[in-house]
This record gives C-alpha cells, sequence and structure tokens, in this order.
C-alpha cells in the first residue's frame, strides 16, 4: 500500500473515516507523506474546515523578485504566522 496525502488523509479525518489518533499514528509511522517540505500554515474558516493561506504575485513568470516585493511578502508571511496554526488542531 502507498502513502497517502496529507490532503487525502485530511479528507478522511474530517468525513469521520479516521479518528484523530488514528492520523497521528498513521502520519508517525510514515503513512502519509510529507509533502514538500512546505511548512505551512492553517487557520479554521467559518464552516470548521481548514484552509492554508498563500500569498503569491500573479504574472511573475520567472522574473526575480525585487526589494519591495520581498519586503511584503515578509510582512504577509508574519501576518500569517500570527493568525495562523502550524499544525491542523483537528480535535473538535
Amino acid at each position: 500500500m502507498g502513502k497517502l496525502t496529507i490532503k487525502q488523509a485530511m479528507d478522511l479525518l474530517e468525513k469521520g473515516i479516521l479518528t484523530n489518533s488514528q492520523f497521528e499514528e498513521m502520519r508517525n509511522n510514515g503513512e502519509i507523506s510529507a509533502g514538500r517540505g512546505v511548512n505551512r500554515r492553517y487557520i479554521k474558516t467559518g464552516d470548521n474546515t481548514w484552509v492554508s493561506p498563500m500569498l503569491y504575485f500573479a504574472g511573475l513568470k520567472g522574473a526575480k523578485y525585487s526589494k519591495e516585493m520581498t519586503e511584503l511578502k515578509h510582512k504577509i508571511n508574519e501576518l500569517i504566522i500570527e493568525h495562523t496554526e502550524g499544525e491542523m488542531k483537528w480535535k473538535k
């Protein structure tokens, strides 16, 4: 059996197919892929689902970041860290 993606595992958790303890056990046993190494932050919606805020510059197409873009990205990341959680809290 292959690994589940984090999204697949979260979907199973949200549907009640997996319990929190089963999810944690699968993650600890390496049965859920770690993803691409991106440290995502999460915030709960009004419907009690989790989303990950992202900033991107539309139309960048390989161009280099300017100093202003980098400063903006850092300021927004500070706000995201302040208002989100590093790991989702699945306990209801």
